[in-house]
């Protein structure tokens, strides 16, 4: 299986579950820090203590005051943890910066991809 082919990994107990992009999810007896670190290389970004995005897949990162969401393509929303949330807008500003066709906007409290808006340039915040 390519690593672009996982949407997002999620963990229960001891067991993991990888959701696939229109393919049904795969369980395994892994540990996350396990994907974590094979799926270094890709952009991938943990969001909280049990689950894992590919930015890829992110949709869009829904904020209504310390809380934070990121909803996938699929339409899942998973919970970021407020640890986490800076080094994931982080990434996705970085991850954004290197495609050159999605951009992120800030529109009432939510953060979108746009297709249409000239990219992000370094240095800017969100």
């Amino acid at each position: 299986m390519e690593a672009a082919q996982i949407s997002h990994i999620l963990c229960d107990d001891y067991l993991c579950t990888l959701h696939l992009i229109n393919r049904s999810p795969i369980t395994c007896a892994l540990s996350l820090r396990h994907f974590e670190q094979a799926l270094a290389p890709y952009p991938f970004v943990r969001i909280h203590h049990n689950a894992i995005v590919n930015l890829d897949c992110v949709a869009e990162v829904q904020c209504k005051g310390r809380q934070h969401h990121a909803v996938m393509t699929d339409g899942t929303a998973l919970p970021i943890s407020v640890r986490k949330w800076p080094a994931l807008r982080e990434a996705l500003s970085a991850h954004t910066l290197t495609d050159h066709i999605d951009t992120l906007t800030m529109e009432s409290d939510t953060l979108t991809k746009n297709t249409d808006t000239p990219a992000i340039h370094k240095g800017q915040r969100l």
